[in-house]
């Protein structure tokens, strides 16, 4: 019994794909430099929202101290996790 296979690869997309693996494989120590960069970043977004709440509680006027306590909740958690929407967005746009 012969089999036969389901699809049939031309030739050029078969090098055009083992081109494109071996550029990824080559890639790897760019992706440690970019892990560190998007925790920095993320770092980075929750230390001004800490200084935001910090500031929140210094505050003696309560509509500018919940301003700022809302703000500080805003960019302590929206801003890292919008930074890791963005780069894995902008990473699956090759």
């Amino acid at each position: 019994m012969t089999t036969i296979p389901l699809i049939d690869i031309p030739e050029e997309r078969k090098q055009q794909e083992l081109r494109r693996a071996t550029n990824h494989a080559g890639a790897a120590p760019l992706l440690g430099r970019r892990a560190r960069l998007l925790a920095l970043v993320c770092c980075a977004w929750l230390l001004l929202g800490f200084g935001l709440l910090g500031l929140a509680f210094h505050l003696t006027d309560s509509d500018q101290a919940q301003a700022a306590f809302l703000a500080a909740i805003l960019v302590g958690n929206g801003g890292p996790a919008w930074t890791l929407v963005l780069a894995h967005w902008s990473a699956n746009q090759t």
